[in-house]
Formats: C-alpha cells, sequence, structure tokens
C-alpha cells in the first residue's frame, strides 16, 4: 500500500490491564477499502485493543490519522470518523422502538434521516421498526445494534464480535453492507472468533493477537 494511502496508523501500541501485558510494539497500517480481521484466543486483548481506537482506554504508542494524532486533548478521540460496535447489546433502549432507538443516534451524530429508514433496510428489520426493542430476539437486538453503525456517516468500523447471535439471513446482509461501505472508500476493524469474508472490492488482512 503506497504512503498516501495509510490513512490509519498504529506505531508500537501497547495495552496493560490489571499489571498484565495484553499486547505491546503492534504496528498496523489500513486506508480506503481495507478491513482487518482482528483474531486471536480469549484474554489475548481484542475487545481492549478496539477500546483503545475507540478512546476508552488508555495505551501507549501512537494512533495516526492521516498523518496526525488521532486523539485530542489526551483521550478524546475525532468521534466522528469512527463508529464503535461494542460486543453486547446493552446500549440499545429496551423500552423504546426500533426506529426511537435508530433517530436517538441519528440526531446525536447529525445523520439524514433517510439513513435510519435505510440502515433497518439493510439489515432487514425495516417491519420491526415500530417493535419495542425488549420484544426483540438476541439476533434480532444484534441486527439493530449493527443498522446503529449503519446510521453514523463515520469512515472507520470497530467491531467487537459483530456476528453475534445473527443467523445466515443476517451475515449476509452485513457482508453485503461490509461492502458497501468499503466500496465508498470505508474501512473497519473487525474482532471476531468467526470467519471474516473478503468484502467484493476490498482488501482484507488479518492480525493476530496472542501468537506465539
Amino acid at each position: 500500500m503506497g504512503a498516501s494511502n495509510r490513512l490509519f496508523v498504529l506505531k508500537n501500541l501497547a495495552c496493560a490491564r490489571g499489571g498484565r501485558a495484553l499486547f505491546q510494539n503492534l504496528n498496523l497500517e489500513a486506508g480506503a477499502g481495507d478491513v482487518v480481521h482482528l483474531s486471536g484466543p480469549n484474554g489475548a486483548g481484542k475487545t481492549s485493543l478496539l477500546r483503545a481506537l475507540a478512546g476508552a482506554l488508555p495505551f501507549e504508542g501512537e494512533i495516526l490519522w492521516d498523518g496526525k494524532n488521532f486523539l485530542e486533548n489526551g483521550r478524546t478521540l475525532h468521534a466522528a470518523r469512527y463508529a464503535f460496535l461494542p460486543p453486547d447489546d446493552r446500549s440499545l433502549k429496551v423500552l423504546e422502538t426500533a426506529y426511537e432507538n435508530l433517530t436517538f443516534w441519528a440526531t446525536l451524530w447529525n445523520a439524514a434521516p433517510v439513513a435510519v429508514h435505510g440502515a433497518l433496510a439493510q439489515m432487514g428489520i425495516e417491519k420491526l421498526k415500530e417493535t419495542p426493542v425488549r420484544r426483540f430476539s438476541a439476533g434480532q437486538k444484534r441486527r439493530l445494534s449493527l443498522a446503529r453503525v449503519l446510521v453514523k456517516p463515520a469512515k472507520l468500523w470497530l467491531l467487537d464480535e459483530p456476528f453475534n447471535g445473527l443467523d445466515t439471513e443476517a451475515t449476509a446482509l452485513f457482508d453485503a453492507a461490509l461492502a458497501r461501505h468499503v466500496a465508498a472508500g470505508g474501512m473497519a476493524i473487525i474482532a471476531s472468533h468467526y470467519p471474516v469474508h473478503p468484502p467484493k472490492g476490498g482488501r482484507l488482512s488479518r492480525l493476530e493477537l496472542g501468537a506465539a
């Protein structure tokens, strides 16, 4: 990859939890169209790495965006540049409908209202838009959490176990959404124990943590 395409760069990144080093001397370069499959055994630091990139954990090293620091004021991230998917769906408001959930986030992120309908349709839950989230199955909640990622107009996706609870149909819908994202110049870092398929029109690489 040419230097001009190295939009997102990690240099000598290290992170420790409870006095134990999770990873160190971690380097990564990613640009438009790149998908990085973050793999490794439980406890290797996959979630911690994504949380560090999302500004939620302290780290050592450098995170750069287009040659400049990705962080400001210590740990405050340029939040508009990324969308973060946690490994669970506790951020959903279970007493509100799917549409109300996404509308809240769309308003917060200054996303166009049409993005809400588009995200629901892309994840196959448009018919459930007026259904309270408390009635959703685990798989439907995961679809809605992924739809929340789609609503945000962000270049970089940081996804922690996006396939949790997804059936074959939902997985195919996510794969299609990922392909559209990278085709539009986006990139993604995906932590998953499941296989990540190469996106059409994009490039897939693998970063393994905890390897001997």
